[in-house]
């Protein structure tokens, strides 16, 4: 064995038997400081001197063909500098994130309300608003599909060529049939959750600066780098070279900034950049960006379960379709997750499961936060509370009898290791003294003629990072610079989550540093490569190994130098408290400082590449069996309303949520993650719905697209974490970004229908849906 191995042996030994130094504690966000001054950097902070604006002339049809466009009275303006059609584009017309059957700009058709025809490119705004409306486009409507069961009848209006029907995904484990015809009680229901924007405060927005070089240098808002710029690239039809793209702090992302739209502003500024050598910039209205962004997607779900009357789930059918919008996006991956975990987090022998990922002319549907995990949740975890009623049985008890347990097999038949979901069931119903409380609401809602008030609870299992989405890797690139600034950067991303922070703990944890000698660079094309998508709550944990893998080596040459010094074995070497000592005789150190000092004055290389990838999952596309993730987060959420019955009107009063994170690497982040991801699925829950009319969309600002407020956010979120440590993650650790969000539309459901005594399985739970449910209960 080599010294370097020994290093890292006697180091992997040490992390499984030591306290944590800076892992695990309460340490700032290495950003706050900046963030609380207002010192971040947008893009449209580095807009200066002479630039000029492009925007996109919009589709104000949901599908029609394109008989002609005549640009001739915008450029016969005096500040108009050009109008771009698709015949204008230098390279390819391909702005599909994943799948190649978007253009930037449409050709022969419109397909979806707001698709964008043609760019204008003018000196002001002003001009440029002025000339959208004189670029004159001749339509021809086309008939309109916008549901995916109409969409999937022979006789519906092709939205592409190939057809409306994209993916469908299917599970088969056991024999359902048989299940249902041992079963004592059966229920069906059919369940409809709604289109929801991630709304980032920020909207899309780039800036691209020509160099003199050819190079055409674009700062944007976006999530992934590389995705944008490999985009450009192709559009643009320039070699790779002659693009660089850095992300600057973005307001907000959600999932939408990974998705089409951050390609297209920024391929919008490039174009116009390549045409006039100026810079220029493009950015979205806030109508534009909740038109055009990627949507949550609108689901249908048809659940039929089966029990024996002491409550054991028997069977399980469940029919999923999930509407796209006109492109595919990641339509086709967010109904796989959808479908895997259609059951909810509970053992079922017998499964049939169908998810068909459809077109429609509706706006296009990609990325957002839960990927299809809340859709699917909501559908099982009603489900379960109306079989809990239908058996005269507790909710809690219900659950108690299904849930996953180590040996359970899910869905897939996939053998789930730990225990991370019991014990966050059993917080949870603790926590939130579930039996009392629900006893003392009933006997509320026995007094109180016109405000009732509930408990509901609902529990999840979620499938950690992109497993069968694609290709799971990371790579985080460190250096140590000669003063002892250790230095990070990746093209990983930080859009307001804090989850790079977790690099850097991870990093000082590894050297024992402190947090403040760290610095993370912001993500540039031309200085790092491709880390993978920064979705699917990857940061901390696959990113997270990525930096441990760059530590490690760090440490490892560190150590080698140290030694000599100190006239001792690398392995023997303790790393904290910026200081590097024999474990033994702690009294005999350096300061990391000199050592660092050392190392140059040696020659030895302290820059090195961190990288890590997960092991390939697998699974039968024909069955749905197999292990599609190689972890879960597991998690309960309990929540208390009031609901007044002649409004309709609901206050959440209180959230108890408990989530297994693995190991928890940043203490305030996380509970940052659960607040921010309670109240927004809370939004989910009440308020929050893209409306189409017939494809075209009437909700697409913040005044009729109604986000939560502080109003309407529970005074009392109690959020808990507890530690089952997964397989992959750094030091254990289990995603968590998105899984806040998946939970509050079933938990607030389940505790709406126990104050008003009836289930409304559609979502958002409108005053006026919540009356008529009560008016037909009465």
């Amino acid at each position: 064995m080599s010294g370097e191995e020994e290093i890292l042996r006697r180091f992997s030994a040490i992390e499984q038997a030591r306290e944590f130094y800076i892992v695990g504690k309460k340490v700032a966000r290495v950003d706050s400081l900046e963030a609380v001054l207002g010192k971040p950097i947008y893009t449209g902070d580095l807009v200066t001197g002479d630039y000029v604006f492009v925007r996109a002339v919009r589709s104000p049809y949901p599908h029609a063909k394109i008989k002609k466009i005549n640009p001739e009275k915008a450029l016969n303006m005096k500040e108009i500098l050009g109008v771009l059609t698709h015949a204008d584009i230098p390279g390819e017309n391909d702005a599909g994130s994943l799948i190649s059957d978007r253009p930037l700009l449409a050709v022969d058709k419109v397909r979806h309300y707001g698709e964008a025809v043609a760019l204008v490119i003018g000196s002001s705004i002003e001009s440029v608003d002025e000339a959208l409306a004189k670029v004159e486009v001749e339509y021809h409507p086309l008939p309109v599909v916008t549901n995916p069961i109409d969409a999937l009848k022979p006789d519906a209006p092709r939205v592409q060529e190939r057809g409306n029907l994209i993916t469908h995904f299917k599970i088969r484990k056991g024999d359902v049939e048989k299940g249902f015809e041992k079963a004592d009680i059966i229920v069906e229901n059919t369940y409809r959750t709604q289109f929801m924007d991630g709304m980032p405060l920020e909207t899309e927005v780039a800036y691209a600066i020509p160099e003199e070089n050819g190079r055409i240098t674009c700062i944007s808002s976006m999530q992934n780098p590389f995705d944008v710029y490999n985009k450009v690239v192709k559009i643009l039809g320039l070699p790779a070279e002659k693009i660089r793209v850095i992300q600057a702090a973005t307001g907000g992302g959600f999932g939408p900034k990974s998705d089409e739209t951050p390609i297209d502003v920024a391929a919008y500024a490039c174009l116009a950049a390549l045409k006039t050598r100026k810079p220029v910039l493009s950015v979205f209205t806030r109508e534009e960006s909740v038109t055009v962004q990627c949507k949550r997607h609108a689901f249908i779900i048809e659940n039929k379960t089966a029990a024996t009357e002491d409550g054991k789930l028997v069977a399980w059918k469940s029919t999923l379709y999930e509407d796209t919008g006109a492109y595919i996006s990641k339509g086709h991956l967010v109904i796989a997750r959808a479908t895997f975990h259609c059951t909810g987090p509970y053992e079922v022998p017998n499964v049939w499961a169908d998810g068909y990922c459809v077109l429609t002319n509706n706006t296009m549907a990609g990325s957002t936060r839960g990927f299809g995990a809340p859709q699917a949740h909501f559908a099982a975890e009603v489900q379960m509370d109306i079989l809990a009623k239908k058996l005269r049985m507790d909710p809690v008890e219900l659950r108690a009898k299904n849930i996953l347990i180590p040996g359970s097999l899910t869905a897939t038949s996939q053998k789930i290791d730990d225990s991370g979901l019991e014990v966050c069931f059993r917080k949870a119903v603790e926590e939130s003294a579930w039996h009392q409380r629900r006893r003392e609401y009933e006997e509320f809602n026995k007094r109180s003629m016109y405000v009732k008030r509930g408990i509901g609870i609902a529990l999840l299992y979620h499938g950690n990072t992109l497993g069968p989405e694609g290709e799971d890797f990371a790579n985080v690139h460190t250096r140590i610079e000669r003063d002892g600034t250790v230095i990070i950067q990746t093209g990983l991303t930080e859009y307001g989550t804090g989850a790079i922070t977790s690099l850097a703990i991870v990093t000082a944890e590894t050297l024992g540093i402190s947090l403040k000698n760290i610095r993370v660079e912001r993500p540039d094309t031309s200085a790092v490569t491709s880390a993978g998508p920064t979705v699917a709550s990857r940061t901390t944990v696959i990113g997270g190994q990525a930096a441990l893998d760059a530590a490690k080596q760090l440490r490892s040459r560190l150590a080698e130098v140290a030694a000599q010094v100190l006239e001792a074995k690398p392995e023997d070497l303790e790393f904290k408290d910026n200081r590097i000592y024999i474990r033994d005789s702690p009294e005999r150190g350096l300061d990391f400082k000199h050592v660092v000092e050392k190392c140059y004055e040696a020659g030895v290389g302290l820059e090195v590449e961190g990288y890590y990838i997960a092991p390939a999952t697998k699974w039968d596309p024909e069955t749905g069996q197999g292990e599609p993730y190689n972890q879960y987060t597991f998690g309960a959420l309990v929540s208390e309303v009031e609901v007044d019955i002649l409004t309709g009107m609901v206050k959440v009063l209180k959230m108890t949520a408990v989530y297994d994170a693995g190991k928890v690497i940043n203490p305030l982040g996380l509970l940052a993650v659960i607040e921010g991801g309670s109240i927004m699925g809370l939004g989910h829950a009440l308020t929050e719905e893209l409306i189409h009319e017939n494809g075209i969309v009437v909700t697409p600002n913040l005044h009729t697209y109604l986000i939560p407020t502080t109003a309407e956010t529970p005074l009392n979120i109690q959020s808990i974490a507890v530690e089952s440590p997964g397989r992959i993650g750094v030091f254990g650790a289990k995603a968590m970004g998105e899984i806040p969000v998946v939970l509050p539309m079933a938990s607030i459901t389940n505790a709406l229908a126990h104050a008003i005594g009836v289930h409304i399985n559609e979502t958002p739970l409108k005053p006026e849906r919540i009356l008529k449910a009560i008016q037909q209960n009465v």
